[in-house]
């Protein structure tokens, strides 16, 4: 998945890969130590569709790329993928270890593909959640990436977590994750409207969802629901666009009684 990663990733250094479903967890216990979890399924297939629509462009053609035309992207696509090497993901899960603040360690850390799916999975444990937003993934010649990979939309996976410790009280705050924001930070200045909503066609489906689940007693929060001793927050497309940048840094906060 390495060399297909690394493709999308610097195709028209536009778009990261395909549709996203990002959670992020905290387990977070009386003595504020716990176990954080970061999981990442991304599913490429949507970008076949973007490289049906550019080789059409590119080969003079209007229109809507066809199915079949749809079909051959994603063969190629296949083609070029290539089933990620044990030996290198071990290499760099011990290279993420390595670069671990104190007081945090790796629990686990996992990766799957099928066809243009992947998921990867990572469970850490730490002795107080402020520390979570130093961790970041190994970076390489294709940027930030999970162990193993060619590189990641995502740099560090509780990047933007604050913890204020209060006295009585602590305060848990976290803008959500939003790959899509950063792809169209990054698109070209000549990048047309068609291009930009290619884009945006890319992250319809994006799901973004952050939970903590905890025994201290609730002073204030604003969970989007609440399941027993957990509050989830949920986020679409639609609802990342209409928060203001002010608004989206403490989207997540939750007040808990120490």
């Amino acid at each position: 998945m390495k060399k297909l990663l690394a493709a999308v990733l610097g195709f028209a250094a536009l778009v990261s890969t395909g549709c996203f479903d990002i959670e992020q967890t905290l387990s977070l216990e009386r003595n504020l130590s716990g176990r954080a979890g970061f999981r990442m399924k991304v599913d490429l297939e949507g970008m076949a569709l973007i490289m049906a629509q550019m080789q059409r462009s590119m080969s003079g053609k209007e229109g809507a790329p066809t199915a079949a035309e749809i079909e051959a992207a994603k063969k190629e696509m296949l083609k070029e993928d290539k089933p990620m090497d044990p030996a290198e993901f071990a290499k760099g899960r011990k290279e993420l270890e390595a670069k671990l603040p104190k007081g945090v360690t790796l629990v686990d850390a996992t990766f799957e593909e099928k066809g243009l799916t992947m998921l990867m999975n990572f469970v850490f444990g730490f002795d107080h959640p402020s520390k979570l937003a130093q961790i970041t993934f190994p970076d390489d010649k294709s940027g930030g990436g999970p162990p193993g990979q060619g590189g990641s939309p995502v740099d560090s996976p509780f990047g933007g977590l604050k913890v204020t410790d209060e006295g009585a009280t602590i305060l848990v705050t976290s803008p959500p994750q939003n790959p899509m924001a950063d792809a169209m930070k990054d698109a070209p200045p000549t990048a047309d409207p068609e291009m930009k909503k290619m884009i945006e066609g890319m992250f319809k489906d994006l799901r973004v969802a952050f939970k903590i689940t905890s025994p201290l007693a609730i002073v204030e929060q604003n969970a989007h629901r609440k399941e027993g001793n957990t509050l989830i927050w949920e986020y679409t497309v639609k609802s990342l666009e209409t928060m203001k940048p002010d608004q989206l840094q403490q989207s997540i906060k939750v007040r808990y009684r120490k």
